[in-house]
Formats: C-alpha cells, sequence, structure tokens
C-alpha cells in the first residue's frame, strides 16, 4: 500500500468545490505560532495515534505538516501498523506550500 498524495493547488479545488475534506495540521505549537495556523484540526504528530477517532471517516483526511516530511513518515507509520485508511492523504510540499493557496 502507498500513501494517497495530493497537491496544494488541488487540494484548493477540492475545497472550492464543495467536497468533504477534514485537514489535519500535525506541527507542534510552537511552529504554529511561528508560521501562522492554517485553520486545521490541530493533532501533533506525537498525538495522532492516540487520537485517530477525531478523524473524519467519510470524506478526505489531508495531513501537513510543515514541509511534508513528517506527515509523509507519519502516514507511512499508519500502513506499516494498520492504521492507515483509504481516505487519508498526504499535502506535498506541508504548510509552506499549501499557505501559497490558502
Amino acid at each position: 500500500m502507498e500513501v494517497n498524495i495530493i497537491y496544494p493547488a488541488e487540494l484548493s479545488k477540492l475545497i472550492q468545490s464543495g467536497e468533504d475534506i477534514q485537514i489535519v495540521d500535525l506541527r507542534e505549537d510552537y511552529e504554529i505560532e511561528n508560521d501562522g495556523n492554517s485553520k486545521s484540526l490541530h493533532i501533533p504528530m506525537g498525538e495522532l495515534v492516540s487520537r485517530l477517532e477525531e478523524l473524519n471517516s467519510s470524506g478526505k483526511v489531508v495531513f501537513h505538516c510543515s514541509s511534508g516530511n513528517r506527515s509523509m513518515n507519519i502516514l507511512k507509520f499508519l500502513i506499516m501498523n494498520g492504521l492507515y485508511q483509504e481516505n487519508y492523504y498526504h499535502l506535498e510540499g506541508g504548510f509552506q506550500e499549501w499557505n501559497k493557496y490558502y
């Protein structure tokens, strides 16, 4: 199984079309204070496994961190541990790229 990937421009179009999407910000508190809030559900990466029940079970769930490295790594971890769902997506480029569109 491979991680689903979505690009910022594609995500922006899906949001504008009204598609059921939940965006999950995996950054730490200090990163949000420094870089700005993405107006997403904030779940620091280290808390994700214990908070999976907060995730949308019907629409797309798009995970991001600052640059995309941690979100890709945590999704690979979920795959390896049988916790990955087919509606989970990695935001390529993370908040740095997403911020250009949002």
